[in-house]
């Protein structure tokens, strides 16, 4: 559990370190956050929403980052040290054969927290009013979704070919977050019915859905739970087959 732990905390500094995951996973959503909250419109309600522009897209460029942050920390890693050997190396020492792959976890769903966080405060300080019990649970909801990420990401990271890697990702991340409604809010129609499957839009859905106080339908939880045991499922065999390979 030492060597787990040890291991975490490297993969943490290495991200944090990293300025093109610092970029897109922190930076670049809070710019487009400020961006857009500081329009003439902000304030303007979404329709068929409770919420104004501005609260709403404080929720999708948060769940942007998170997203991005549990996605790209480990497929780009990961394949980064598929090409150079490290996994290879990381057998002979007496760290437990899983313990790389919870390190990943554990790694990625922390560097999710500033992700969220930075976004809130920015949102708190240009005038997003939510109670502290709703800043909470939303928080809770897009950090929590981001676990089908963080398997998503180690998926990739073992099952795509090396040099194909960034521009899979890539696809995933914006494609999904396209549909998902992160950078404009869908509005019906056949984007927002092709949406509704996919873990992007049901973690933004669930987050705003907690601060308004709608009722949460359960079939968004089962669509966004069946999306983590399914790339949870795919990861582990994409890790063993990477690892007999390796």
């Amino acid at each position: 559990m030492t060597g787990v732990i040890a291991l975490t905390r490297l993969e943490i500094l290495r991200a944090l370190r990293n300025r093109r995951v610092m970029f897109f996973t922190i930076l670049y959503p809070t710019v487009l956050f400020l961006l857009t909250a500081g329009t003439a419109n902000s304030n303007k309600m979404v329709e068929g929403t409770h919420l104004s522009l501005r609260t709403y897209f404080l929720i999708a460029y948060a769940s942007f980052g998170a997203l991005g942050a549990a996605l790209t920390t480990n497929a780009q890693k990961i394949a980064t040290e598929r090409k150079e050997g490290w996994i290879r190396q990381l057998r002979l020492t007496a760290l437990p054969g899983n313990g790389y792959v919870i390190s990943k976890i554990g790694s990625a769903t922390l560097i999710t927290v500033p992700a969220i966080a930075i976004v809130f405060i920015v949102g708190g300080s240009m005038g997003v009013h939510l109670s502290a019990a709703k800043w909470v649970a939303a928080f809770l909801v897009l950090w929590a979704g981001a676990l089908a990420f963080t398997a998503l990401g180690i998926a990739i990271g073992y099952g795509v070919p090396q040099d194909s890697v960034q521009i899979v990702t890539i696809l995933v991340y914006v494609g999904g977050s396209f549909l998902g409604g992160q950078f404009f809010p869908l509005g019906g129609g056949v984007l927002e019915k092709v949406g509704k499957a996919l873990p992007t839009y049901q973690v933004r859905q669930l987050a705003q859905d907690v601060i308004t106080g709608t009722h949460v339908p359960s079939s968004g939880i089962a669509i966004l739970i069946a999306w983590t045991v399914g790339a949870s499922v795919l990861a582990a065999r994409m890790y063993r087959r990477g690892v007999d390979a390796g």
